[in-house]
């Protein structure tokens, strides 16, 4: 029987490539043919626009699934990528949220849904909002993984320190074995500028826990999000494309 490696993309601050890593990751992992479910947890809907999936393509959601009224299997529809699957979202997960939020023991209720699909996926990325709200914590609450996307335009110690403690509640309070799987640099163009950033940041205890695939600035990021595929679906050989690409591979080796 096969396990997922469930695993939430967290990033305390918006600009640091998220949902464009959860999306890419997720795209990269099935093109090495690893089957792989994508969930977007977040009311905005980025990593479901950005994987093509347009409302009028589903009729259940992962808020249908929340509220109870749908399955898990019937909110999961299929992308343009053979082996991903995705679970989509939209701004009515909001308002599911905030009914789910008067009951603190709620925010494991992802984290038991995904029983009845964790045999079914190799990989279960889970795109979670920018804060510290119910959905982020049920995210990550759902997740065996942390991968923490960070920047070193965007980021400091202090944003990596309050995720450390976010880490530390949800093992204490919902008896969960969160393990964080590594920290991911985004928008960065040489190893020197991580190297940098670290130092500088006086977070150099970090220094193992930091993969050694980054994800350039490359405009082809953005052409791919006007065009809601994955970048390697525009352009394959592209540098972020194939930093995603290498990154999958990093990761599979880190968990294999």
């Amino acid at each position: 029987m096969v396990m997922s490696k469930i695993i939430t993309i967290a990033g305390q601050k918006g600009g640091t490539g998220k949902s464009i890593t959860a999306v890419n990751l997720a795209a990269s992992l099935a093109l090495f043919e690893k089957n792989t479910l994508l969930i977007d947890c977040d009311p905005q809907g980025c990593s479901t626009r950005w994987c093509g999936i347009q409302g009028s393509d589903y009729n259940c959601d992962i808020a249908s699934v929340l509220s109870g009224r749908a399955k898990v299997t019937d909110a999961i529809v299929k992308t343009q990528v053979n082996y991903l699957n995705m679970m989509p979202a939209g701004f009515n997960l909001f308002q599911a949220a905030l009914k789910l939020a008067k009951n603190p023991g709620n925010e494991k209720i992802l984290h038991l849904f995904l029983k009845d699909v964790e045999d079914k996926y190799e990989y279960i990325i889970i795109d979670s909002p920018s804060s510290y709200s119910f959905l982020s914590v049920m995210a990550m609450t759902a997740a065996d993984w942390l991968l923490v996307c960070m920047s070193a335009h965007h980021n400091s110690v202090e944003d990596f320190h309050c995720l450390l403690r976010l880490v530390k509640y949800i093992r204490t309070t919902h008896n969960v074995p969160l393990k964080i799987a590594g920290l991911l640099f985004n928008r960065c163009e040489t190893k020197e500028e991580i190297r940098s950033f670290i130092e500088n940041q006086n977070l150099s205890d970090i220094k193992q826990m930091v993969y050694d695939a980054f994800i350039p600035e490359d405009d082809n990021i953005k052409r791919s999000i006007d065009l809601k595929i994955p970048v390697a679906l525009h352009d394959i050989k592209s540098p972020a494309a194939e930093a995603y690409l290498s990154f999958a591979k990093e990761m599979h080796f880190f968990f294999n």
